[in-house]
């Protein structure tokens, strides 16, 4: 035990001596040296390929960003009050131990039609806070390797954690957040869905690659379907609901197979559907 707290300290104290933050700002110059904040990066892209690992871009001013392709730990930070827009891909790559954190990011994909979002295809983690991820063709978030995503998309039997809090999801073409071809337990609290093509999706095809989804304190509305649980013979997608408004959807809770479920904990609220009000089952929590 004593080594291990040793090893931490080092590390620390390693890390330290390295310049931990880079600079962005819309003035910027991606030429220039962007650890100093009079001289800011211009491009996204830039600021990342100067940012020493589990180092931290912060974001100086409104702009719009472009893209990046991010390959090690580290932080962006757009604080509140700045508009950190970016209309391409951010591209997430990163190994089973590594960490990325966006942080404050308004991204839209009607500008360019970009499929998704953030797409990330590494095996780390990625955080996503205080985010809107709006109008892309795809996905906002694309994760297909196991980690942390949105669209969990893996084909892996080993199970994917998503954990979403406090974030807004609109205008996407498919799904709000979807888990899909892949083991999965996702859990959403205290967000909103809304104008999506599926505010929220569940899809299993194999036995051995259960889906279920936990929706607690979120808003799901005037999407084409609230909520869709699909599940081919054999195969589980579930979604559970507390304390949740569904309601102006064209569908609330579409069902498809035998073994797909959409469940309340009795305790949401569903109104003004055009179809598909009732749910599957109710759950009952453990006293």
């Amino acid at each position: 035990m004593k080594r291990a707290i040793l090893f931490c300290l080092l590390v620390a104290t390693s890390a330290s001596a390295q310049v931990a933050r880079v600079f962005l700002a819309g003035t910027g110059n991606d030429a220039g040296d962007c650890t100093n904040q009079a001289t800011p990066c211009r491009s996204l892209q830039g600021a990342v390929d100067q940012c020493p690992v589990n180092g931290e871009i912060i974001i100086l001013d409104n702009g719009g960003y472009g893209g990046a392709t991010i390959t090690k730990s580290l932080t962006v930070n757009a604080s509140s009050g700045i508009v950190a827009f970016i209309a391409l891909t951010i591209t997430v790559s990163i190994a089973s131990t590594d960490k990325v954190v966006l942080r404050g990011l308004s991204m839209n994909g009607v500008v360019f039609g970009y499929a998704d979002g953030i797409a990330f295809n590494g095996g780390g983690t990625l955080v996503v806070e205080n985010s809107v991820i709006a109008g892309f063709a795809h996905a906002g978030i694309n994760q297909s390797a196991a980690g942390v995503g949105v669209l969990s998309s893996t084909d892996s039997n080993t199970n994917s954690n998503t954990v979403i809090e406090s974030s807004r999801f609109e205008y996407n073409r498919t799904s709000g957040v979807g888990a899909e071809i892949g083991t999965a337990k996702v859990s959403i609290r205290n967000s909103v869905l809304v104008n999506n093509s599926t505010g929220v999706s569940a899809l299993s095809v194999l036995q051995t690659q259960p889906v279920l989804i936990a929706v607690d304190t979120c808003t799901i509305a005037h999407n084409t379907r609230g909520t869709e649980a699909q599940a081919s013979p054999g195969a589980s997608a579930v979604i559970r609901l507390t304390n949740s408004t569904i309601y102006h959807n064209v569908d609330g809770m579409l069902i498809n197979g035998p073994s797909a479920a959409i469940e309340s904990y009795g305790n949401n609220r569903v109104t003004s559907n055009t179809n598909n009000s009732t749910f599957s089952g109710t759950v009952f929590p453990l006293q």
